[in-house]
């Protein structure tokens, strides 16, 4: 350990000495590193970070599936549902639902909220709780039950003051009387957006829940494809064992309802993947494209370091020739290259929680997990780990390189090695080469993502968009209404 403190305060002693080349040096690393930190931040929150449920690896999507038809993932019909819950032995808990909207009169008018319709089995599902209150009964979820709504964290702080007595509290939702019985905690917005469920819309801002209560003529509705399900996996069964049975469930559906079922299957997708599916390829690009970045950066310092170990090499002869080994030769230019990745790895640090604020600006609401990007435990971890890594890839060459010195040649006066100036510089070659070779890669790839960009710029979309405004209007269609019915609406 002193050994390694003598080390560090001759590091630092050095580095003082020559600000210039320390500064270009940090810079560089905090850019390579900062960038790195960034991007891994988005990849930890939205790829990396376990979904906030109670062991989310047992929850699956449950598809229906007609690839004949072009349908990989096609949504469930109400019976569907039904049919699936009372023939499978794999689930725990299976629960459907599908996006809803309602209007809450405010005083500054009425409020457009989005929900959604969910079985009363949504929430044991998911194993989650209420911070306030309770979730449904069963029996809220029959047709006819009882008008009852969870609401989200947000809509209780928003509207109602975060006051306790919200629960049990009656509230007018689309010209209807509902009952308060649950607050869920914070951040909880299941679904979460349409990129979660292809081929249902649901709203990223879900705040409000009501029990589905089927009807009979939902019941009845075979053809309708209109739900989403979900279901907990039994503990101990595969996902393989799940949609090896769920496979036999649908041919027996197939058989029992041939107008409707012949020729669709069932297909089980593990939550994780649905709502992070589509977003993975292109985190994990912009994650090799900034290691790129980090690359370059890590030649640039081993080039700086060669030239400053040829300015050193009286140095390191001496201390040779007074009897350091090369190994202690070697640990110490290493120490010294470590320090300047701490410090870029601090600035780089200090960027990328500057750069995390501009990202959680630029990133679309659609993108699944975006609210949970931030700074955490892994993040720093992440920082530290590649800081140190990258003080070992951009030191260890020039520290073996530094280290070969001819003891008489170069403590004669005037002399210079020359086959050891021959071995840097070839080396230094070998590095130029790198650098310009994963630049040239960064700008054709650069350039392909502009040039298709531009083009689909270009793509004439058959009609003229300049001073058009789309919106949608939602309104109430549930009795009591003024839009029951459709010329209404």
């Amino acid at each position: 350990m002193g050994t390694l403190l003598q080390d560090m305060r001759y590091g630092v002693r050095m580095l003082m000495k020559r600000p210039g080349f320390t500064i270009i040096a940090v810079l560089a690393l905090a850019l390579g590193i900062g960038a790195n930190t960034a991007i891994f931040s988005v990849v930890n929150a939205v790829l990396l970070r376990p979904l906030a449920f109670g062991e989310p690896e047992r929850l699956v999507m449950v598809w229906g599936s007609a690839p004949q038809l072009g349908y990989d993932l096609l949504p469930a019909t109400a019976p569907e549902t039904v049919d699936w819950r009372e023939q499978s032995k794999v689930f725990e808990n299976l629960a459907a639902f599908k996006s809803w909207a309602w209007t809450m009169p405010g005083t500054g008018g009425p409020e457009q909220l989005w929900g959604a319709r969910v079985s009363a089995s949504l929430f044991p599902a998911l194993n989650v709780k209420p911070i306030l209150g309770r979730t449904f009964l069963p029996e809220e979820d029959r047709e006819g039950g009882a008008k009852v709504v969870v609401m989200g964290y947000g809509l209780w702080q928003r509207s109602f003051g975060g006051e306790p007595s919200i629960i049990g509290r009656t509230i007018a939702l689309s010209g209807q009387s509902y009952t308060v019985v649950g607050v869920m905690p914070q951040g909880f917005k299941f679904p979460g957006g349409e990129n979660m469920l292809a081929g249902l819309q649901f709203s990223p801002k879900t705040e409000l829940w009501e029990p589905l209560q089927l009807t009979r003529e939902e019941l009845g509705a075979r053809g309708t494809h209109n739900m989403a399900v979900i279901a907990r996996l039994k503990p101990g069964v595969t996902l393989r064992q799940a949609q090896a049975e769920m496979t036999a469930v649908a041919l027996h559906l197939g058989e029992q309802y041939p107008k409707f079922n012949k020729g669709l299957g069932v297909k089980l997708v593990p939550l994780h993947e649905q709502v992070v599916g589509n977003v993975r390829p292109a985190l994990l690009i912009l994650l090799g494209t900034v290691g790129f970045v980090l690359l370059i950066a890590c030649a640039n310092v081993a080039n700086l370091l060669l030239a400053r170990a040829a300015s050193r090499q009286k140095e390191i002869s001496i201390r040779t020739a007074l009897g350091a080994s090369r190994m202690r030769i070697i640990r110490q230019l290493l120490t010294e290259s470590l320090l300047l990745s701490v410090m870029g790895g601090t600035l780089g640090l200090l960027l990328a929680m500057w750069g995390i604020d501009a990202l959680g600006a630029l990133i679309p609401e659609t993108v699944p997990r975006a609210d949970e990007i931030g700074v955490d435990a892994r993040m720093l971890g992440f920082t530290l780990l590649i800081s140190i890594l990258t003080g070992l890839v951009f030191g260890l060459a020039p520290a073996l390189q530094a280290s070969k010195t001819d003891v008489n040649e170069a403590l004669k006066e005037g002399t210079r090695g020359a086959t050891a100036g021959l071995r840097r510089n070839r080396f230094r070659s070998v590095l130029v080469i790198s650098e310009v070779a994963l630049a040239l890669m960064l700008l054709i790839g650069a350039g392909l993502l502009i040039r298709s960009f531009m083009r689909l710029q270009q793509v004439n979309p058959g009609l003229d968009p300049r001073g058009v405004v789309a919106m949608e209007i939602s309104v109430p269609s549930i009795a009591p209404s003024n839009y029951e019915k459709p010329e209404q609406q």
